[in-house]
């Protein structure tokens, strides 16, 4: 589960799923954010990843942390590194975080710079995961690819290994949130086959993890390419997991199915999390594949993939249709399974 915690942030990118930047009145208190982690407890969430905004912006955040340890959940941190100083990773390894995934989007800094809107980002941002290292915390890097930095991916990856990092989880451009009005960052067909083609290069010779992010497509041409004992030893499956075993609450409680699927289920001050993961006709739709409609509907990888669901309702407004995105042919789709 994703669980934004504030929608506070010290940055204003231009791709945010969740437009954040002032702090949202509604914001959950520190109580109501405990009650969300031990629900999330309770229905089984094994793993919980506090994010926002930026959520080392947020004063109770190791406090947030030890109680999602003392529910029996995994505390990670999805963190800009603007603020992750070695004080407070010192704080959050203590308090039990396990790891911190900490967005850097080019080798060059003036790539993250720009993009991420202020100078000097890059180089807090690297400081932050030098910080995690020296206090012992495990930490990824996580890529926004777009079409200004995608060319610096490989660079991006191997400096990763250099800083020490366990992964890189890189996140496709969706065009939510902010996003909406920035569509010139959004990669076209040619570009994101690259991408995914070079991550599978990178994973079958690397002992690095790499996921893949809005880019339900990775797991199809990995099935299509790399033999089964191989993807069993070194590959990792990461998306289209939303509704089916992963869901997501935002600052004010609102839950939705994923955090760039944006489709509101409910408010947890009004309805408890387990009665919406369960009962949620929205949620029970997205599990159920053979609902869904065109090309995807017709896949035989629709059950490993599903198709980018955010890419679809932003697009289209209705979350079953076709991924507007996808590239497999109709000879792909029919030989897939």
């Amino acid at each position: 589960m994703s669980f934004g915690i504030t929608s506070e942030c010290d940055l204003k990118c231009p791709h945010c799923y969740s437009d954040s930047g002032e702090k949202d009145e509604n914001e959950l208190s520190t109580d109501e954010a405990k009650d969300v982690i031990r629900q999330a407890g309770e229905l089984g969430v094994h793993l919980l990843i506090l994010d926002g905004g930026e959520p080392t912006l947020r004063k109770d955040l190791p406090e947030l942390v030890t109680h999602a340890r003392d529910c029996g959940i995994r505390p990670v941190l999805g963190s800009n590194g603007m603020s992750l100083s070695l004080e407070l990773a010192g704080k959050l390894k203590n308090a039990g975080c396990e790891a911190v995934a900490i967005s850097l989007d080019g080798i060059n800094v003036k790539t993250h710079d720009d993009f991420r809107g202020a100078e000097g980002a890059w180089a807090k941002a690297v400081e932050g995961a030098r910080n995690c290292a020296r206090v012992g915390m495990g930490f990824q890097i996580a890529p926004l690819v777009h079409r200004g930095n995608w060319t610096e991916l490989p660079a991006v990856a191997a400096f990763a290994k250099e800083l020490g990092a366990g992964a890189v989880e890189l996140f496709d451009f969706v065009a939510a949130g902010r996003g909406k009005q920035h569509l010139e960052y959004e990669l076209d067909t040619e570009q994101r086959r690259g991408v995914i083609a070079d991550i599978i290069k990178w994973q079958r010779s690397d002992d690095i993890i790499y996921r893949v992010i809005g880019l339900p497509q990775y797991w199809p041409a990995v099935e299509r390419e790399v033999p089964e004992d191989e993807i069993l030893a070194r590959f990792v499956r990461s998306c289209c997991a939303a509704g089916s075993r992963y869901i997501t609450v935002l600052p004010n409680g609102d839950v939705i199915p994923c955090m760039v699927l944006q489709v509101k289920l409910g408010n947890i001050r009004e309805i408890d999390l387990k009665t919406i993961w369960h009962d949620s006709p929205e949620l029970k739709a997205l599990r159920n594949r053979d609902l869904l409609k065109g090309k995807c509907g017709r896949c035989k990888y629709r059950y490993v993939c599903g198709g980018a669901r955010c890419k679809a309702y932003e697009k289209t407004g209705d979350f079953l249709t076709e991924d507007p995105t996808c590239w497999f042919s109709e000879e792909e789709i029919a030989e897939g399974g």
